[in-house]
């Protein structure tokens, strides 16, 4: 979940796994903003990423967020998610 607030706004984003396999983001704003787009305080989202494209997506968001493998096991680390590594000379 990641959740940002301000004076006048509240924003929350969660991704899971359904019971299919599918990725879901769900979003809830709240506050000045969506008062402003919508016509009400609250809005709230839901995002379906079939099963078929999450290691797709998964790949896509690797690629574009490290640069090197040193910062993927800094952040692995950072997320407490075992990992392996292996080289060879």
């Amino acid at each position: 979940m990641k959740e940002v607030k301000t004076e006048k706004n509240l924003s929350r984003l969660t991704a899971e796994i359904d019971d299919k396999g599918n990725l879901v983001l769900e979003g809830y704003d709240l506050g000045e903003t969506p008062e402003k787009f919508w016509g009400d305080i609250d809005y709230e989202y839901w995002r379906t990423i079939d099963k078929d494209y999450k290691d797709t997506i998964l790949l896509w968001l690797l690629k574009e967020r490290f640069c090197a493998d040193s910062d993927f096991c800094q952040w692995l680390e950072e997320k407490g998610i075992p990992n392996q590594f292996f080289n060879w000379i």
